[in-house]
């Protein structure tokens, strides 16, 4: 069954922050910074049926956003791009759900998007304004797949928001193919997190 997070559920918040340092996920993000993912010339995503498993994370990554980019380029806004430290901060809190057994955008330490992003050096100024968001879903069997999962995401207004936000710049995918214990009832299946954000003049 697949559950993607409710309304309530689509972190969003704007301000000024410090950063703070943390440790790095297990399952990096390879995509470099700034790349760009786009559909084929046939408005085809690669791999946007694949089912999470340990060896093919990367792929995972790149067909969901793909198909992010696809909806944004249908409704008129201009593509996402690849940000490292987004990309630390989604897996980050991809892992920490799969870990700490549990499904929601605070943690149970009390860290939410913020916290991850400062922690990644996303917002690393207290000179310069932000805006951020994300996006978390999990699913099992065929409904894990990238194509499930953002579909599932432009079903939900408060995920849409999100995806269409036409201030966003940056975005990474944090992916994992284990579900934390408290979902799934022990069927395989992938969690995912999405992280926006775009940096503003102060």
């Amino acid at each position: 069954m697949h559950r993607p997070s409710k309304a309530r559920g689509c972190a969003r918040g704007r301000g000024r922050t410090r950063p703070r340092q943390g440790a790095s996920p297990s399952h990096p993000v390879r995509l470099a910074t700034g790349a760009l993912v786009l559909p084929a010339p046939d408005g085809s995503c690669q791999g946007s049926d694949l089912r999470p498993s340990a060896d093919d994370l990367e792929q995972i990554r790149t067909a969901t956003l793909c198909l992010i980019n696809r909806e944004r380029a249908g409704h008129g806004e201009s593509p996402l791009r690849v940000n490292a430290q987004l990309a630390l901060a989604a897996q980050w809190h991809t892992e920490s759900m799969v870990a700490g057994g549990y499904f929601a955008h605070v943690g149970p330490s009390g860290r939410d998007a913020l916290d991850r992003m400062r922690a990644a050096g996303y917002i690393a100024s207290p000179r310069v304004g932000y805006e951020i968001g994300e996006n978390i879903a999990w699913g099992t069997g065929q409904l894990s797949t990238p194509r499930a999962i953002v579909a599932a995401w432009m079903g939900s207004p408060g995920h849409r928001a999100n995806i269409l936000d036409a201030r966003y710049r940056d975005t990474a995918i944090g992916v994992s193919s284990h579900l934390p214990g408290s979902l799934g009832r022990g069927a395989p299946g992938g969690i995912y997190t999405q992280d926006f954000g775009v940096i503003v003049a102060g």
